[in-house]
């Protein structure tokens, strides 16, 4: 007996949250009228779509630490790097241009001493050094409007900011100065979650200007690669060596990788099984598809041959908070597909 609809749009809700939106735990979900449901379910499919489809994902990133300088003295060196000394225009909340060194100084002097002002030093970021970039081939004048309207939708709240379009290098990438202190004096104070929803608006912005984007985390693409911080890039374009970089994962670090990725796994799991035993011939495909997604996952390829074991003894089990059941599944379901049979080609990379 086959899943009834609505059924599988529920549990596709359930694990796809869980792959992609990381929801609260704790928290009673809320009753969703059917016209929701049906929105809800329309944007999951659409976001699996995307990532089946290995669609180039954005980096939204914060490149200025806490621990780091941050005050008027940090913000005039990083808007004279960003601006390439007043070569490259910035483009500030309002629109207006900025170019040239004396346009610059004017901004800088604008910055420190109006609204809440900026001191010279600061124990604390004064403003939020932001990098949106895509991969390399991307169009670059839809990635500056892209980046144009998501600064506006998220700090269009009469906040300041000026951002500039870097085209001297392969991947197109802006950077966003944001002040920390808004027009109410309350201060930004971004965390995970907020990373993750800008990377998901800057996303949207791309698709709505033409330009495939998606915003997975991770650990739902199975992804290990490493990725080296601005300072270790800038080391290696001048022929230096960075001392504590290391692209290659020694075993204990790939082991505690894989570990990392039991609840994505979980929950393709889940996904696969609800697709697969849906009434629809479309949603059983694409139980295939995911199956075949999850198998040719960079994290599959980097397992070691004394790592490939069964899921029920490898998988890390992860304890359910108080009062959050699991959902039950039908007994006519039949068998799972199995996500973690062994590679027949263990050396070929597919």
């Amino acid at each position: 007996m086959a899943f009834p609809k609505t059924y599988v749009d529920q549990m596709l809700l359930n694990w796809g949250d869980r792959l992609f939106h990381d929801p609260l735990r704790h928290v009673r979900a809320p009753r969703m009228s059917r016209a929701q449901l049906g929105r809800d379910v329309r944007r999951m499919r659409e976001q699996l779509a995307r990532t089946l489809r290995r669609t180039p994902e954005v980096m939204v990133k914060i490149t200025n630490k806490a621990s780091g300088a941050q005050g008027m003295g940090a913000v005039r060196r990083h808007l004279r790097y960003i601006s390439r000394n007043g070569r490259v225009q910035l483009e500030d909340q309002d629109g207006q241009t900025v170019l040239g060194r004396e346009a610059l100084h004017d901004l800088t002097n604008a910055w420190q001493l109006g609204g809440w002002g900026i001191p010279e030093e600061s124990r604390r970021r004064e403003v939020f050094n932001v990098l949106l970039s895509m991969p390399p081939g991307t169009d670059r004048e839809a990635v500056r409007v892209a980046a144009r309207a998501f600064a506006a939708e998220e700090f269009g709240d009469g906040r300041r900011y000026v951002f500039a379009a870097h085209d001297d290098e392969a991947h197109p990438h802006v950077h966003l100065s944001v002040q920390v202190r808004g027009v109410d004096g309350k201060r930004l104070n971004p965390r995970k979650h907020d990373l993750q929803r800008w990377r998901e608006r800057f996303a949207t912005q791309l698709r709505e200007h033409g330009v495939e984007a998606n915003a997975t985390r991770r650990l739902a693409r199975g992804e290990t690669r490493r990725y080296p911080k601005q300072a270790v890039v800038h080391m290696t374009a001048r022929g230096e060596t960075a001392r504590y970089w290391r692209p290659e994962l020694d075993g204990e670090a790939r082991r505690a990788v894989w570990d990392a990725h039991g609840a994505s796994f979980e929950a393709w799991q889940g996904v696969i099984h609800t697709m697969g035993g849906s009434q629809s011939a479309d949603d059983r495909s694409l139980a295939a598809m995911v199956t075949e997604f999850v198998q040719t996952m960079p994290v599959q390829r980097e397992r070691t041959d004394a790592a490939r074991v069964r899921p029920s003894s490898d998988m890390p089990r992860r304890r359910r908070p108080p009062g959050q059941v699991r959902p039950r599944q039908p007994e006519s379901a039949g068998p799972q597909p199995d996500l973690f049979r062994d590679d027949p080609n263990p050396g070929v990379e597919r």
